[in-house]
């Protein structure tokens, strides 16, 4: 043996592996763990045991699909535009305060709601949850590009209410109005659809029951062939409501039925 000592080479693979990892799920980690009443979200599924998977692609989808939807660069411009005026020191302050603002208002947080296949998003303005699921599933319809692999469907709310009869009145009138409501506007034909999940303070009948008399007329219920799809979320003692359109166009918000319809005919064309 020659006497030299023979150092152990650091596994650097490993530990770089182990950073990207790390970083992969440090939204999961870091997600809050219960939906107030009088917030807005998304609710998303996923296949089994990839949850953690789930929440960062969907972070990533969310946080590029904001930019493509909004003028998010614009929004910050606006806000600096006002400090051209400050001294450095001030400047560096308000810059400070900007970041830690930034931070807590982000406009995607990750809800932790320990119910197993089932992810919540919190959000907040300008996101529109309704539009901006729609937007995503009319732009993967389109393109066919297939942006996440674990993401089953996804469920726009607009806001949520304590599961009560008068909390889902109040929470109708201001949900429904926009849509339903509007001065000199067309008669809908509308469907309500309720996915229940750890819920027994409502029943399917009541929700439908209260829901279609806040609808009322002109707009008449068809379930076969509707315009708008009063879209109803219920989780634990917590009630969300959205209004959304091109649901069966758009495979009832499913990214995986999307790509997969899109695969399909592509390949008759060829």
């Amino acid at each position: 043996m020659s006497g030299k000592t023979v150092r152990k080479r650091k596994n650097t693979d490993h530990a770089s592996g182990r950073a990207d990892k790390a970083k992969k799920i440090r939204y999961w980690k870091s997600a809050a763990s219960t939906i107030h009443p009088g917030e807005a979200g998304i609710f998303a599924t996923c296949n089994r045991n990839h949850e953690k998977q789930c929440t960062q692609e969907l972070i990533d989808l969310f946080n590029d699909e904001a930019e493509k939807q909004y003028d998010l660069a614009k929004e910050v411009t606006e806000d600096n535009s006002d400090d051209a005026g400050d001294d450095v020191e001030t400047s560096l302050i308000k810059e400070l305060e900007s970041l830690k603002k930034s931070k807590e208002s982000q406009l995607f947080t990750p809800v932790n709601i320990d119910c197993e296949c089932v992810i919540f998003f919190r959000t907040k303005k300008p996101i529109d949850p309704a539009e901006f699921v729609h937007k995503i599933c009319e732009n993967a319809l389109k393109s066919g590009v297939k942006t996440t692999r674990h993401t089953l469907r996804l469920s726009p709310v607009s806001l949520t209410a304590a599961a009560t009869e008068e909390d889902l009145k109040t929470l109708a009138t201001k949900v429904l109005a926009p849509h339903f409501h509007v001065p000199n506007q067309q008669p809908y034909k509308f469907a309500i659809r309720t996915t229940t999940r750890n819920h027994t303070k409502l029943t399917r009948d009541q929700i439908i029951k209260l829901l279609a008399a806040a609808v009322g007329p002109p707009h008449k219920v068809d379930l076969e062939d509707y315009d708008r799809l009063v879209h109803v979320e219920c989780f634990k003692n917590i009630i969300g409501i959205s209004v959304v359109k091109d649901f069966e166009t758009l495979k009832r918000f499913n990214l995986q039925q999307i790509f997969e319809s899109k695969a399909n005919k592509n390949e008759k064309h060829e």
